[in-house]
């Protein structure tokens, strides 16, 4: 499969890093740790339009997902710990599956209420 590059749309991949220990008023490790997040690396891809069902079994029937990016380099380096950030939002990936030609990569919108993406 070969993307056309009038149907890609360029975002940016940010990558998971690491973890750092949170610290309280003294300076002192509170034992919480919140993620850390490298430089954003740009990209291009076909995002889908919202949906979430349209190969739902290709990800698994446990993972919930707003858009499928699809990508022609199966060899980019975009791991399930890192965001997306498309048009001013952000999404966090919630499962890569390369092929040999393509890398498809199920998103998560994030909102403020649910910073893990799941809905109640």
């Amino acid at each position: 499969m070969k993307l056309l590059h009038r149907n890609t749309t360029k975002f940016e991949y940010i990558p998971y890093t690491g973890e750092e220990s949170d610290l309280d008023e003294n300076e002192m490790h509170t034992g919480e740790f919140h993620p850390v997040y490298g430089e954003p690396v740009e990209y291009r891809g076909n995002i889908s339009t919202p949906s979430g069902n349209t190969t739902q079994t290709f990800y698994g029937m446990d993972i919930r997902y707003s858009h499928v990016l699809v990508m022609d380099k199966p060899d980019a380096e975009i791991s399930e710990l890192g965001l997306i950030r498309w048009k001013g939002e952000m999404y966090e990936i919630r499962a890569v599956r390369p092929s040999i030609n393509s890398l498809s990569i199920a998103l998560r919108k994030q909102t403020a209420d649910h910073a893990d993406g799941e809905e109640e």
